[in-house]
């Protein structure tokens, strides 16, 4: 361990620690910087996070100085500060100063250092400056303004260190020195928007949010990603009841800094206009809107015990509705007559980093709730020999025409989801619940991790929220404890998944946990 002072406080850090991390720990904030980033290799090019230590001649770049035993650094004082300012300065001489017209603004590393280490009149007219590419397309995800890049060189790092597919690179030299990609080569891989998260300032922005909204409207809330079983953990940027815009958030154990461009998209669906927001009955032919009332009242008639031939889950259900649902169709069909779904579907391409070939959020919870998936040609067997109810609920079994065309030969079919599709095209009753981003839940990811999620928009029509449908069928079918409220629901699927192991359900800790390592928590 090695003991120094920072701006006059003692600390003691590991051996190895670098000074930049050190002064973040003493300071209880970063150093101004633009080129460091804690998941890339040091550069050390931007000079910004500069700082004055005892005994040295010249100031040091905290980024690339190891700590140590007895170093004396001074993180603010006037020498300090004025080069901040003359660093500041040679990083604003050729930019455009787009503030009211950057997506960035509200968020710009540039911005933020100006108005703590800046405050000066440039001593260079904008006439001057030289110009460079603006609005460039240089991927299906990325525009790139090259005015407004500070070359911090972060994205190059990115593509060159993580994805490993070395798109982007500094050309030429000077002030005309310039981020772009090869000739001839497109930014174009599975997580080219991490650049647009990493860029410190508007030089790399997402083509999808480009001028959508200013951040500082935005509300956010912590989800998990429902595109694929690795469930990386993200932040819901919303206004009201849309969402803009999907970010990673940092877990160390799951996806670091880093999501797929294919999980930022997934909360266009949940706007989709095939959204179902309505209780809807088959009569003639065509599904037909009702009140919950009446929608209520004939799924109660459809599930008499007795009436259900079989219950069909789905990995897309939480853990807390796989559990409840599990609870009813015990008590509607009877064990040979739950099915978790069909083994294998929505397996897709994948790669090495966090993309997995599972497309589910919750397989592995799927699972651990007592759910078996059953190959198609299982599956439609004991769809044909429904002869009562078919009780359907999340996911989309029907995408597959045998499983389709099965469901369509059954009396009374009842589906549970969030989307008129072709499972709801079979049903007799189809009800509205809420997407991933319309309620709390948890997930378990291919790992084991438990790791919960918050509703952050409102849902739309009368969509209502999974669990209560189910709780409300569940005590219509006569069950006397049905929950009712999330909270009740999760102290008993812990009591009923995990009774020897003592963690806390309620109150899963923020990057999850795995129950073969149980971490302790209050009752939150």
């Amino acid at each position: 361990m090695a003991k120094l002072t920072i701006d006059g406080k003692e600390l003691e850090v590991p051996d190895g620690t670098r000074l930049f991390d050190a002064c973040t720990e003493a300071r209880g904030k970063p150093l101004p910087h633009f080129c460091y980033h804690p998941d890339l290799s040091v550069a050390g090019v931007c000079r910004l996070c500069q700082v004055e230590i005892e005994g040295m001649p010249k100031l040091a770049i905290a980024c690339n100085t190891i700590v140590n035993d007895g170093m004396v650094v001074h993180t603010n004082n006037e020498r300090v500060r004025k080069a901040s300012e003359q660093i500041l300065e040679m990083h604003l001489i050729n930019h455009p100063v787009d503030c009211p017209i950057c997506d960035q603004a509200g968020e710009c590393g540039l911005q933020n250092q100006y108005m703590e280490y800046g405050l000066y009149d440039s001593k260079v007219e904008m006439v001057q400056k030289t110009h460079k590419k603006k609005a460039k397309v240089i991927g299906p995800q990325v525009i790139l303004d090259q005015e407004r890049c500070v070359l911090c060189s972060r994205c190059v790092r990115f593509c060159n260190e993580v994805t490993g597919t070395g798109e982007l690179g500094i050309y030429n030299r000077g002030d005309r020195a310039e981020i772009d990609t090869a000739p001839g080569v497109d930014l174009d891989n599975n997580y080219s928007l991490n650049t647009v998260d990493i860029c410190p300032v508007g030089a790399l922005t997402s083509r999808d949010f480009r001028f959508q909204k200013r951040v500082w409207m935005l509300k956010a809330a912590e989800s998990i990603c429902p595109g694929c079983s690795t469930g990386c953990n993200v932040r819901i940027d919303y206004e009201g009841s849309r969402i803009y815009r999907l970010k990673p958030r940092f877990n160390p154990d799951v996806n670091r800094r880093w999501m797929c461009d294919k999980g930022r998209m997934l909360y266009k669906a949940v706007h989709d206009e095939k959204r179902l927001t309505e209780p809807m009955k088959r009569s003639g032919g065509e599904l037909q809107t009702l009140g919950w009332q009446e929608a209520s009242e004939t799924a109660v008639g459809m599930l008499k015990p007795g009436r259900v031939d079989l219950v069909l889950g789905s990995p897309h259900l939480s853990l807390e509705e796989a559990v409840l649902l599990r609870r009813l169709g015990l008590k509607l069909a009877g064990e040979d007559q739950l099915v978790g779904g069909v083994a294998g579907a929505e397996v897709r391409p994948g790669d090495d980093l966090l993309l997995n070939s599972d497309r589910t959020p919750n397989r592995a919870g799927l699972r651990m709730a007592g759910w078996q998936e059953l190959p198609v040609a299982e599956l439609v067997a004991k769809l044909r020999e429904a002869r009562g109810t078919v009780l359907v609920h999340g996911g989309n079994p029907a995408a597959d025409e045998s499983v389709r065309e099965a469901l369509a030969g059954c009396q009374h079919v009842l589906y549970i989801g969030t989307h008129r599709n072709e499972t709801a095209g079979t049903a007799a009753l189809a009800l509205p619940g809420a997407a991933w981003a319309e309620k709390a839940g948890i997930f378990v990811n291919k790992d084991g991790r438990l790791q919960a999620f918050k509703s952050s928009i409102v849902r739309p029509g009368q969509a209502r929220e999974d669990w209560r449908v189910l709780s409300e069928l569940l005590a219509a079918a006569g069950e006397e404890e049905a929950p009712g409220s999330l909270r009740a629901l999760r102290k008993s699927v812990g009591a009923d998944l995990f009774p020897d192991v003592e963690f806390n359900l309620v109150a899963l800790p923020a990057r999850g946990v795995n129950p073969t390592a149980p971490v302790a928590g209050g009752e939150g």
